[in-house]
């Protein structure tokens, strides 16, 4: 474009002269001149092209000021999102420092140099967002590119939490087996606790489908699990398998037996009660531990959940995050889904007693003279026939 000209020789001339600070100066002079969406994408061509630069020469503050300028450029211009963006984005994020090689490692910061550019790429991405969940979560797509670039620089806590909002059970469900098999977590196998952790998160986001997906290939791709299901010795993989299905069902009394009969197992973590928590609320509309009163459901599960989790508020929403997801997709799940929920809810769960390891559950005497002895299953093993009508809750 003619208006930039002289100021592109500038820059090949600061560059040539290694004149690190002119360069950078003019980039802002560029960055700040652009009017139009043409104008925003030649200034993004020349930053990116800036960015390979510094990146080569390992020029690591210039390099940080000049994506933050990239994502400012995308932010201020409401630059229309696009696949080469995407690219450059996962490009520039690759090259990016966590910190500064020569940081004095006596005194190392705490503050990640990605921060920023990180914060304004993710705001720009919810303005140029059409949907509910786009505009307050970001596009899933370039969470996935996040994801995949910190996974592939150890970052796991970061990657795992844009995996969580990327809406893709399959690489998700890859990256957590890679997690749980080659780090050193702790002394015990941690498998099944992510796994289940896992589902929670993702079901408080209001993504059962991709929860159900996700749990189905991650149980039968990892090798300390690959078991079908039930589980044998390990009841809360087995109550994660059957909380799926209550909840695919709409069921609030299998829902609640479930958590009754499970207490033992999820007694000791405060997270799983917290997620618990705000699955009740998104799936049944209950209340939260931390409001008064409750009714009959909150004196059900009196005891259970902490006092005050909410589960991370948004118990307001009115969508289902898998809506997100596209027909390519379901269609790929579809199996995944069918096969995991393929029997009723008494079936699955009496199956589940059959090889749960005896004093880990215990069975609701509130459900005494609910349980089903229809199918032939002992009293002990068998689950509520929830004979009064379960409450339909519309899910999405």
């Amino acid at each position: 474009m003619p208006k930039f000209d002289k100021l592109k020789q500038k820059i090949q001339t600061a560059l040539l002269e290694k004149n690190t600070y002119e360069a950078l100066q003019i980039y802002r002079t560029i960055r700040n001149r652009c009017k139009d969406q043409e104008q925003a994408l030649e200034c993004l061509d020349l930053l990116f092209d800036g960015i390979q630069h510094f990146a080569k020469g390992k020029e690591e503050t210039t390099l940080v000021d000049l994506a933050e300028v990239y994502a400012d450029t995308l932010v201020g211009l409401n630059v229309t999102t696009s696949e080469k963006i995407y690219l450059q984005l996962s490009t520039i994020l690759s090259a990016l420092p966590s910190s500064l090689s020569n940081i004095d490692a006596s005194n190392p910061s705490n503050i990640d140099l990605r921060s920023k550019f990180t914060n304004d790429v993710f705001k720009w991405s919810r303005q140029n967002s059409s949907t509910t969940f786009r505009k307050q979560r970001g596009d899933p797509a370039l969470h996935k590119i996040f994801a995949k670039v910190h996974w592939q620089q150890g970052a796991f806590n970061v990657a795992r939490l844009h995996f969580l909002l990327a809406n893709d059970p399959e690489e998700f469900s890859k990256f957590l087996i890679d997690y749980t098999t080659t780090q050193d977590i702790t002394e015990q196998d941690e498998s099944d606790n992510y796994g289940a952790q896992t589902v929670f998160q993702l079901l408080t986001y209001k993504k059962l489908r991709i929860a159900q997906t996700f749990f189905s290939i991650y149980c039968r791709d990892h090798p300390k699990i690959r078991d079908t299901f039930p589980f044998r010795k390990s009841p809360l993989l087995n109550f994660v398998w059957l909380l799926l299905s209550v909840l695919q069902e709409k069921n609030m009394n299998h829902f609640v037996y479930l958590l009754e009969k499970y207490n033992p197992i999820l007694d000791g973590d405060c997270e799983y009660k917290s997620h618990l928590d705000k699955i009740a609320q998104l799936y049944f509309k209950a209340p939260s531990k931390s409001n008064k009163g409750g009714g009959m459901f909150g004196e059900l599960l009196k005891g259970f959940f902490p006092a005050g989790s909410d589960g991370g508020g948004g118990t307001n929403d009115n969508y289902s995050a898998d809506e997100e997801i596209t027909s390519e997709t379901i269609q790929r799940m579809s199996k995944s889904i069918e096969e995991l929920h393929a029997k009723d809810f008494s079936k699955q769960n009496a199956e589940a007693d059959k090889v749960n390891p005896r004093g880990f559950i215990t069975e609701p005497d509130m459900f005494e003279d609910a349980r089903d002895d229809s199918e032939g299953v002992k009293e002990s093993s068998s689950a509520p026939n929830a004979k009064t009508k379960p409450m339909e809750m519309d899910l999405d």
